[in-house]
């Protein structure tokens, strides 16, 4: 069987490289019964990170994914799934007991509808309001307190809630449930940092400061190397050179995704990889992607694909300041004002230096690439 070092899924035991620092914050919140919103662009691995936290504490837990969600509707017909699927993880293994828990449950809640068949649980909502909501997420706590057994619910893109016509009733729905919580703790994921900090940040809105934020940054390029060489000890029996690791940390400028995309290309030569494989690895990867690269690139005005070139090709530190300006050909305000509508749009980001760069390392190598096609600022 070939082994898949690096998965383009879920990655999972001794292919998940550290985030120990946020793994122990996690798994201290859960056990403390706390809430948390976590915050990290997409691709960044979030889902990864808490399936391994679930893992490795063996909390029973569900990942509920909103970014597809149209309607109120829908949001409960995911809520009511999902805690289908966590009340089976959940229940006992003696047909009687899991009917005994059934029955309570079944009389404290008579809107909803509850199908015991064998020892599989099935959830069924009369309606669609958003009481309903709350009535499926406490059901959920209440058949985890009869159980004695924590869980953990992780709501996926959820700033997509915030989209939804009826958001200020869905996120009320959810306060109240999760207020009243004592065995579930709920962790908020999104990839729209300024949606998240509009739902959880704003006094007018249901969810306001309802959990703690953490904020998931890039792994650190230490991290990085002995996690490779690892890979590589597992792959060839050897090390890779310095300078090899440092031209992939540079180049996917410690990416998840593309740390990933790039190494699981490498790892499948019979030896291993040089700097010219990683530069070639590289090339070949970012021209498969230009298609949809200038596909979005395409979607941005004039001003914004300026503002996104002279970034890629000049991570600034001060946007703002006259130099960054006159390499950009830009007035200050229009950058500023250009500035705040990139990092809406998930395009651009701080780094730990809290220097401006674009999020996305394929974009920034193709515009590089490129950037006489695309209105060179030198």
């Amino acid at each position: 069987m070939i082994q898949r070092y690096f998965p383009q899924g879920v990655a999972e035991e001794e292919f998940f490289c550290n985030r120990e620092k946020e793994r122990k914050l996690i798994s201290n919140s859960i056990l403390s019964h706390e809430h948390i919103v976590l915050v990290a662009p997409r691709r960044y691995g979030k889902t990864s990170l808490i399936a391994q936290v679930l893992r490795e504490n063996d909390f029973p837990g569900i990942n509920i994914d909103f970014f597809f969600v149209l309607s109120q509707s829908e949001v409960t017909k995911i809520i009511a799934e999902s805690v289908s699927q966590l009340i089976n993880q959940m229940l006992p293994k003696s047909i009687v007991a899991a009917r005994r828990i059934i029955d309570t449950l079944a009389q404290l809640n008579p809107k909803l509808i509850f199908n015991l068949l064998g020892q599989k649980v099935e959830i069924n909502v009369k309606q669609t309001t958003e009481k309903s909501i709350s009535e499926l997420l406490l059901v959920l706590d209440q058949f985890a307190a009869k159980s004695k057994v924590s869980c953990v619910v992780a709501f996926d893109e959820f700033q997509q809630i915030g989209e939804l016509k009826e958001n200020h009733a869905i996120e009320a729905s959810i306060r109240h449930a999760v207020e009243r919580s004592k065995y579930v703790s709920y962790i908020f994921c999104g990839s729209n940092r300024h949606l998240l900090n509009e739902m959880f940040s704003d006094k007018n809105r249901p969810l306001y400061h309802l959990c703690d934020l953490m904020v998931l940054n890039r792994i650190s390029p230490e991290s990085y190397e002995t996690f490779l060489n690892k890979l590589a000890k597992s792959k060839w029996n050897q090390l890779i050179l310095q300078e090899v690791i440092s031209e992939i940390i540079d180049i996917t400028e410690c990416h998840p995704y593309y740390i990933n995309a790039l190494c699981r290309r490498l790892w499948r030569n019979d030896t291993v990889p040089q700097v010219s494989d990683v530069l070639k690895t590289w090339d070949s990867y970012v021209d498969q992607q230009s298609s949809w690269i200038i596909s979005d690139f395409s979607r941005l005005t004039l001003i914004q694909r300026k503002l996104l070139t002279a970034l890629a090709l000049y991570p600034s530190e001060e946007p703002h300041g006259e130099k960054f300006a006159k390499f950009a050909k830009m007035g200050t305000s229009t950058i500023q004002k250009t500035l705040q509508i990139l990092q809406r749009m998930d395009l651009i980001y701080q780094d730990q230096k809290n220097f401006y760069r674009v999020l996305d390392p394929a974009i920034a190598y193709f515009i590089r690439q490129h950037s006489n096609q695309f209105g060179s600022n030198e």
